[in-house]
């Protein structure tokens, strides 16, 4: 019976280490945006995409009618709209998209940290990071 019961306990304790192991691999596999709500895990995807909403206080969407943005995975930016090109950088957090097109009169509006809010087919949803701007911008894909 002592041997029986010897057996039943080391079971369970092989049980046990297994289940700690396993469950330390997991967490531990685990990347911090993992963490994020679904909302935040934005990140930008190389390719061509256009504004289809811009918000500063009002609706200025305009300004960016007919233009293509396109991103490239080393942080280059061009805006192009025929003739007209404008050209910038982006750097991503897990949090934030930072764009900075310079000086140019339209797009430095855009030169800005801006909070992740939604990443939905297609489409991205973002807000100025300062709570006391009303400015909102969305990029389509093209």
């Amino acid at each position: 019976m002592n041997t029986l019961l010897k057996t039943k306990n080391i079971r369970l304790m092989l049980a046990l280490a297994l289940v700690t192991v396993f469950t330390t691999l997991q967490s531990s596999s685990c990347s911090k945006s993992d963490d994020l709500p679904a909302a935040t895990q934005v990140g930008i995807i190389a390719g061509t995409w256009k504004v289809s909403f811009y918000w500063d206080a009002k609706d200025e969407t305009s300004k960016f009618t007919g233009y293509t943005f396109t991103f490239t995975s080393a942080g280059q930016v061009t805006a192009k709209n025929g003739a007209s090109t404008v050209n910038g950088t982006w750097t991503e957090s897990s949090t934030k998209l930072s764009f900075n097109f310079g000086a140019d009169p339209v797009f430095s509006k855009l030169t800005n940290d801006w909070l992740k809010e939604e990443k939905i087919a297609g489409s991205i949803k973002l807000k100025n990071d300062n709570i006391t701007k009303d400015e909102r911008i969305q990029f389509v894909i093209n």
